[in-house]
């Protein structure tokens, strides 16, 4: 029986093709005897989540999903496809599977580059949110600098508008010292080569980031069990 790693669109909104692109992006962690990874959104949580009451909201439905599925046989691992990591506290209390969240999977990645991070979310307004996940996360003074795209999390599927704005703003924060960039939210992965090419810096994909961990941990599990 192949394990389930439920990636999280927290977020109810679907006309953005998020949770498509979630799934797109993590076609490479897909392999035979692999896991399977099933990209959902959740149809109770907010319409977007750019402010932390958003991010407040979508945590009651995130800790909803994993209470219903973590004591199912097939569950392998939990990941919450939301940078600010809504519920993941609350699910780790009760949840005996891997619940991980992209922001935490993100930054601790884009550390190993080492120097400071570049921070480059979609949408306005959601900077504060942003640097206060990593100053819970204690590592605010690694962070270079924050920008945003400004742009709604629907044109992300349009690279003419997405590629020469994400190179604009990647560049301005190598200007300020980073040595790596992160995406500050799901759905950007299919960028991330273009924009290492043209910034000449590491560039984190946090969905990826985080669902290639629970992968190696769904994977070790089931070779502890297969050698008891």
């Amino acid at each position: 029986m192949a394990m389930i790693i439920h990636v999280m669109n927290a977020s109810s909104r679907t006309d953005t093709g998020i949770t498509e692109e979630l799934s797109r992006t993590l076609e490479p962690l897909r392999f035979p005897g692999g896991p399977e990874i099933s990209c959902v959104t959740l149809e109770d949580g907010p319409n977007g989540i750019t402010t932390s009451r958003d991010s407040d909201l979508a945590a009651v439905a995130v800790a909803r999903f994993i209470d219903e599925r973590h004591e199912l046989p097939e569950t392998g691992a939990f990941v919450v496809a939301c940078f600010s990591d809504p519920g993941i506290a609350a699910a780790r209390e009760f949840s005996r599977r891997p619940v991980l969240g992209i922001g935490e999977a993100g930054v601790m990645t884009a550390l190993a580059f080492g120097g400071q991070i570049g921070l480059i979310s979609v949408s306005a307004g959601s900077e504060a949110k942003n640097r206060r996940a990593l100053r819970t996360l204690g590592v605010e003074a690694r962070l270079a600098g924050a920008a945003a795209l400004g742009l709604d999390y629907g044109d992300l599927r349009r690279p003419e508008r997405v590629l020469g704005r994400l190179i604009e703003v990647g560049t301005s924060l190598k200007e300020l010292g980073a040595g790596s960039l992160l995406f500050a939210g799901a759905g950007m992965g299919r960028y991330c080569t273009q924009l290492e090419q043209a910034v000449g810096l590491p560039v984190v994909d946090p969905t990826l980031a985080a669902v290639g961990l629970a992968v190696s941990r769904v994977q070790l599990a089931a070779a502890g069990a297969g050698a008891e």
